[in-house]
């Protein structure tokens, strides 16, 4: 009987898994103030769709306006409350000096790719239903 109860419990967290829903925006060339608003603008629209688990790929980007970064770490807070989160990936050491140097690098989970950190949600949804 035992036995039963845990394939339920993965039979569970299978279900939630699959219904995981990540948006990935995939960004690139210059990112300046005004680009980064519209990006904030994109991710309130996504949140009130209820897509809240947002991965933002900087791969392609060469350069952050550091002054935009304060208002997206805000939206990142957003989805946070809302029961998901804004994770950055493709960081290259130039954007992640200027993270720093806007003071928001602690403000967001950073990985090295889209796979990674779509993973990281899945990640978290299984620890949420083992809880």
């Amino acid at each position: 009987m035992a036995h039963q109860r845990t394939v339920e419990v993965e039979e569970r967290e299978y279900r939630a898994l699959a219904a995981l829903e990540v948006a990935v925006l995939r960004c690139e060339g210059e990112m300046e103030e005004f680009a980064l608003a519209h990006l904030g603008e994109e991710l309130f629209r996504l949140a009130h769709k209820g897509i809240c688990q947002v991965v933002l790929d900087l791969t392609a980007v060469d350069h952050v306006d550091y002054r935009g970064l304060k208002p997206l770490a805000a939206r990142a807070r957003l989805l946070r409350e809302a029961g998901g989160d804004l994770k950055l990936c493709g960081l290259s050491a130039y954007l992640l000096a200027i993270l720093r140097a806007a003071g928001v690098e602690d403000d967001f989970e950073q990985y090295r790719n889209v796979g990674e950190a779509k993973a990281s949600f899945a990640a978290a949804s299984v620890i949420s239903l083992v809880r």
